[in-house]
Order: C-alpha cells, then sequence, then structure tokens
C-alpha cells in the first residue's frame, strides 16, 4: 500500500460529520458508531438488497424481515392501544409511527447524537398535519420510553411552503426539524429562517435510489457549499447535510460539509477504497480557497408566501420544483407500501 494512501472512510470522518441513513442495528458492527441515526419513508422501511445481477435491485421492507417480526406485532398491538388517543389518524398510519419508533428506539446503540424520523409524506403541504405529526410521534416515543430525551429527537419534513411553516410552529413547541428534499438556495434560505436545526440537499434526484444507472444532469453539489457558507455567513445554527449521491467521490468532492448522511453500502465501500491523501484533498469543494466569500442574499422569505412561491418556481429554470415533487410522490409510494405491511399483516 501507498505510504501516503488513506482510508477513505476514515479521512471523511476526520473532515465531516458521518450520519448513518438505515435502521439496521448490524452496521455499527462492521463500521462502528456514527453520530446521528436517519432515515426516510424508502430506508426506514425497505432494504436495498443487490442481487446477483448487480444493475438490478430488489426491495424489501424492514417490516417483513423474519427478524423484525418481534417489532411488527409490538407496533400492531401499541397502535391497537394508542388510536383511541390519535383518533386524528388511520389505524395503519399509527402503526406505521409506532413501528418508525420502535426500529429507531432500537437504534440506540448504533449512534451518539440525534434520531432522525420522517413525518409522513403524505402531508407535506399541510402545515397542520405536519405539526400534527411531530406532535404525535414525540408522543409516541414518550409512550415507548419515558427516560429517552427529546433532545434528541429530530423531525424530518418535506421542505414545502407549508412544512417549513410547520417547522416554524414546531420550533416554538421545542421540538426539532429537519427540512429534507431541498434542491435549491430558496429552500435553504427559508429552512434556516424558521428555525430548523439541519437540511438535507439532495445531491441527485431521489429516483437514483430505484434506477441505480440513472444520474441527475444537473447534481447539486454546490448547493450544499452554497448553504453551509450562507448559513456561516449569516450565524444560523442551521447544520448540512449532503444525501443521495452516485458515487465515492461525490462524498470526497464534499469532505468539510458538516454531515454526510450514508447509507450501508457507501459505508462498506469507503471503508474498502484507499487513495494518495494529496489527491483526495484536492478534491473537496471545501477547500478555502474556493468559498464564495460574497455579501449574505438579502432576501427574506418567512412572512412573504408570494415571494417564496414565486422565486422556488424559477430556480433552476423549473428543476427544483420538479424534484420536489417526485421526491415526495417517491416517499408516498413508499408511505403507502409500509401501510399496506400493517394492513395485512392485522388482517
Amino acid at each position: 500500500m501507498n505510504p501516503s494512501s488513506v482510508n477513505l472512510l476514515e479521512y471523511l470522518r476526520s473532515k465531516t460529520q458521518i450520519d448513518l441513513d438505515s435502521f439496521d442495528i448490524t452496521v455499527v458492527e462492521e463500521f462502528g458508531k456514527c453520530v446521528d441515526c436517519t432515515s426516510n419513508q424508502v430506508f426506514l422501511y425497505v432494504s436495498l438488497m443487490s442481487s446477483i445481477n448487480i444493475e438490478q435491485y430488489e426491495y424489501y421492507t424492514e417490516l417483513t424481515k423474519p427478524a423484525r417480526k418481534e417489532i411488527l406485532e409490538k407496533a400492531l398491538e401499541l397502535a391497537l392501544n394508542l388510536h383511541d388517543q390519535f383518533p386524528e389518524v388511520t389505524f395503519e398510519e399509527l402503526a406505521v409511527e409506532v413501528a418508525a419508533v420502535l426500529l429507531g428506539h432500537e437504534m440506540l446503540p448504533a449512534f451518539t447524537g440525534s434520531l432522525h424520523v420522517m413525518a409522513n409524506p403524505n402531508h407535506a403541504y399541510s402545515k397542520q398535519k405536519v405539526v400534527e405529526t411531530a406532535k404525535r410521534i414525540h408522543s409516541i416515543f414518550a409512550l415507548v420510553d419515558p427516560f429517552f430525551p427529546t433532545a434528541r429527537i429530530v423531525i424530518k419534513v418535506a421542505a414545502t411552503w407549508e412544512g417549513l411553516q410547520g417547522c416554524r410552529e414546531l420550533r416554538d413547541y421545542g421540538i426539532k426539524t429537519l427540512a429534507t428534499t431541498v434542491f435549491s438556495m430558496e429552500q435553504v434560505i427559508l429552512a434556516g429562517e424558521v428555525g430548523c436545526v439541519s437540511i438535507s440537499p439532495f445531491i441527485h434526484e431521489l429516483r437514483i435510489l430505484l434506477d441505480p444507472k440513472y444520474r441527475d444532469p444537473h447534481p447539486l453539489l454546490d448547493l450544499c457549499v452554497q448553504a453551509e457558507e450562507y448559513y456561516k455567513r449569516l450565524s444560523l445554527p442551521t447544520k448540512v447535510k449532503a444525501c443521495s449521491n452516485a458515487n465515492l467521490d461525490e462524498l470526497l468532492q464534499l469532505a468539510g460539509v458538516d454531515a454526510l448522511t450514508l447509507v450501508p453500502d457507501d459505508l462498506k465501500a469507503l471503508k474498502s477504497s484507499y487513495r494518495d491523501a494529496k489527491e483526495v484533498d484536492e478534491l473537496s469543494l471545501f477547500k478555502a480557497d474556493r468559498h464564495d466569500q460574497g455579501e449574505p442574499q438579502n432576501v427574506s422569505y418567512i412572512n412573504d408566501e408570494l415571494k417564496y412561491r414565486g422565486d422556488f418556481e424559477r430556480a433552476q429554470d423549473g428543476r427544483a420544483r420538479g424534484k420536489l415533487a417526485e421526491a415526495i410522490d417517491i416517499f408516498r409510494n413508499f408511505q403507502a407500501k409500509a401501510e399496506a405491511v400493517i394492513r395485512n399483516a392485522r388482517s
């Protein structure tokens, strides 16, 4: 091995926070503890499995795995007992949330920071439903484990106008939020204004998870840099957690971002890879001489829905709006699949 080479996983951990995008507790045995643990309607309930043909992927819900049978049964039991307390949701939706809490709680040994649970994407365009969902998830956590510190819970909310206004209200209740499905600076700015503790810019469109051969012709590596620099210039505490990468080089380009949210396959590839240290350093977009040191954008959206919608509509010639809508639709599809697992298990 070249004496100047570095292990890529160790290198990234020295430059940026590494978060785990999985609710598979066995991951910690191979890669060690990550800082935050996060998931969504795809990875929370769905494990991505490579088949014999590397170009094909099969999806299996976490809740249908034999090892998850006990959690599924417990989720059904708890949801049945709790449904009278939460009549605003269907039994299936409540059971999915209970299962998410149980799966997340099981991950405690795998991380040292915050646990992220995504709100039902079917409510992405309803401020009221976003607020209700976040409060309900907190209540379920308290019932499952009265001693679990609420400060470690972060609710992931789709970065629509309504969702971000919900985050604004949740901040007043002391509930932490992350703005996910971020594809534009308009979303970045509003997420900072409403008090999200972090954002998740998607480097590639979410469809990359369904079609591994797909590549976004307009990847958003620069958006991650611009967002972090924007928050620093305005002294906002919101952190940038990049996700949805296509390859290891993109992760190396983002060395220095606040956090990288990685799936187990990425962790495995990084752990087994070595590169020349100088070559790796040169890839980073966060080198001091590459930073944008301009003045903060003199714009505020928090109380101006019309301006926000107009600017977001035009962002990236309309691509940002399309990417957001597509991502929410994909999450909705997997929410439906998760609810179907509950429905079938109950029948």
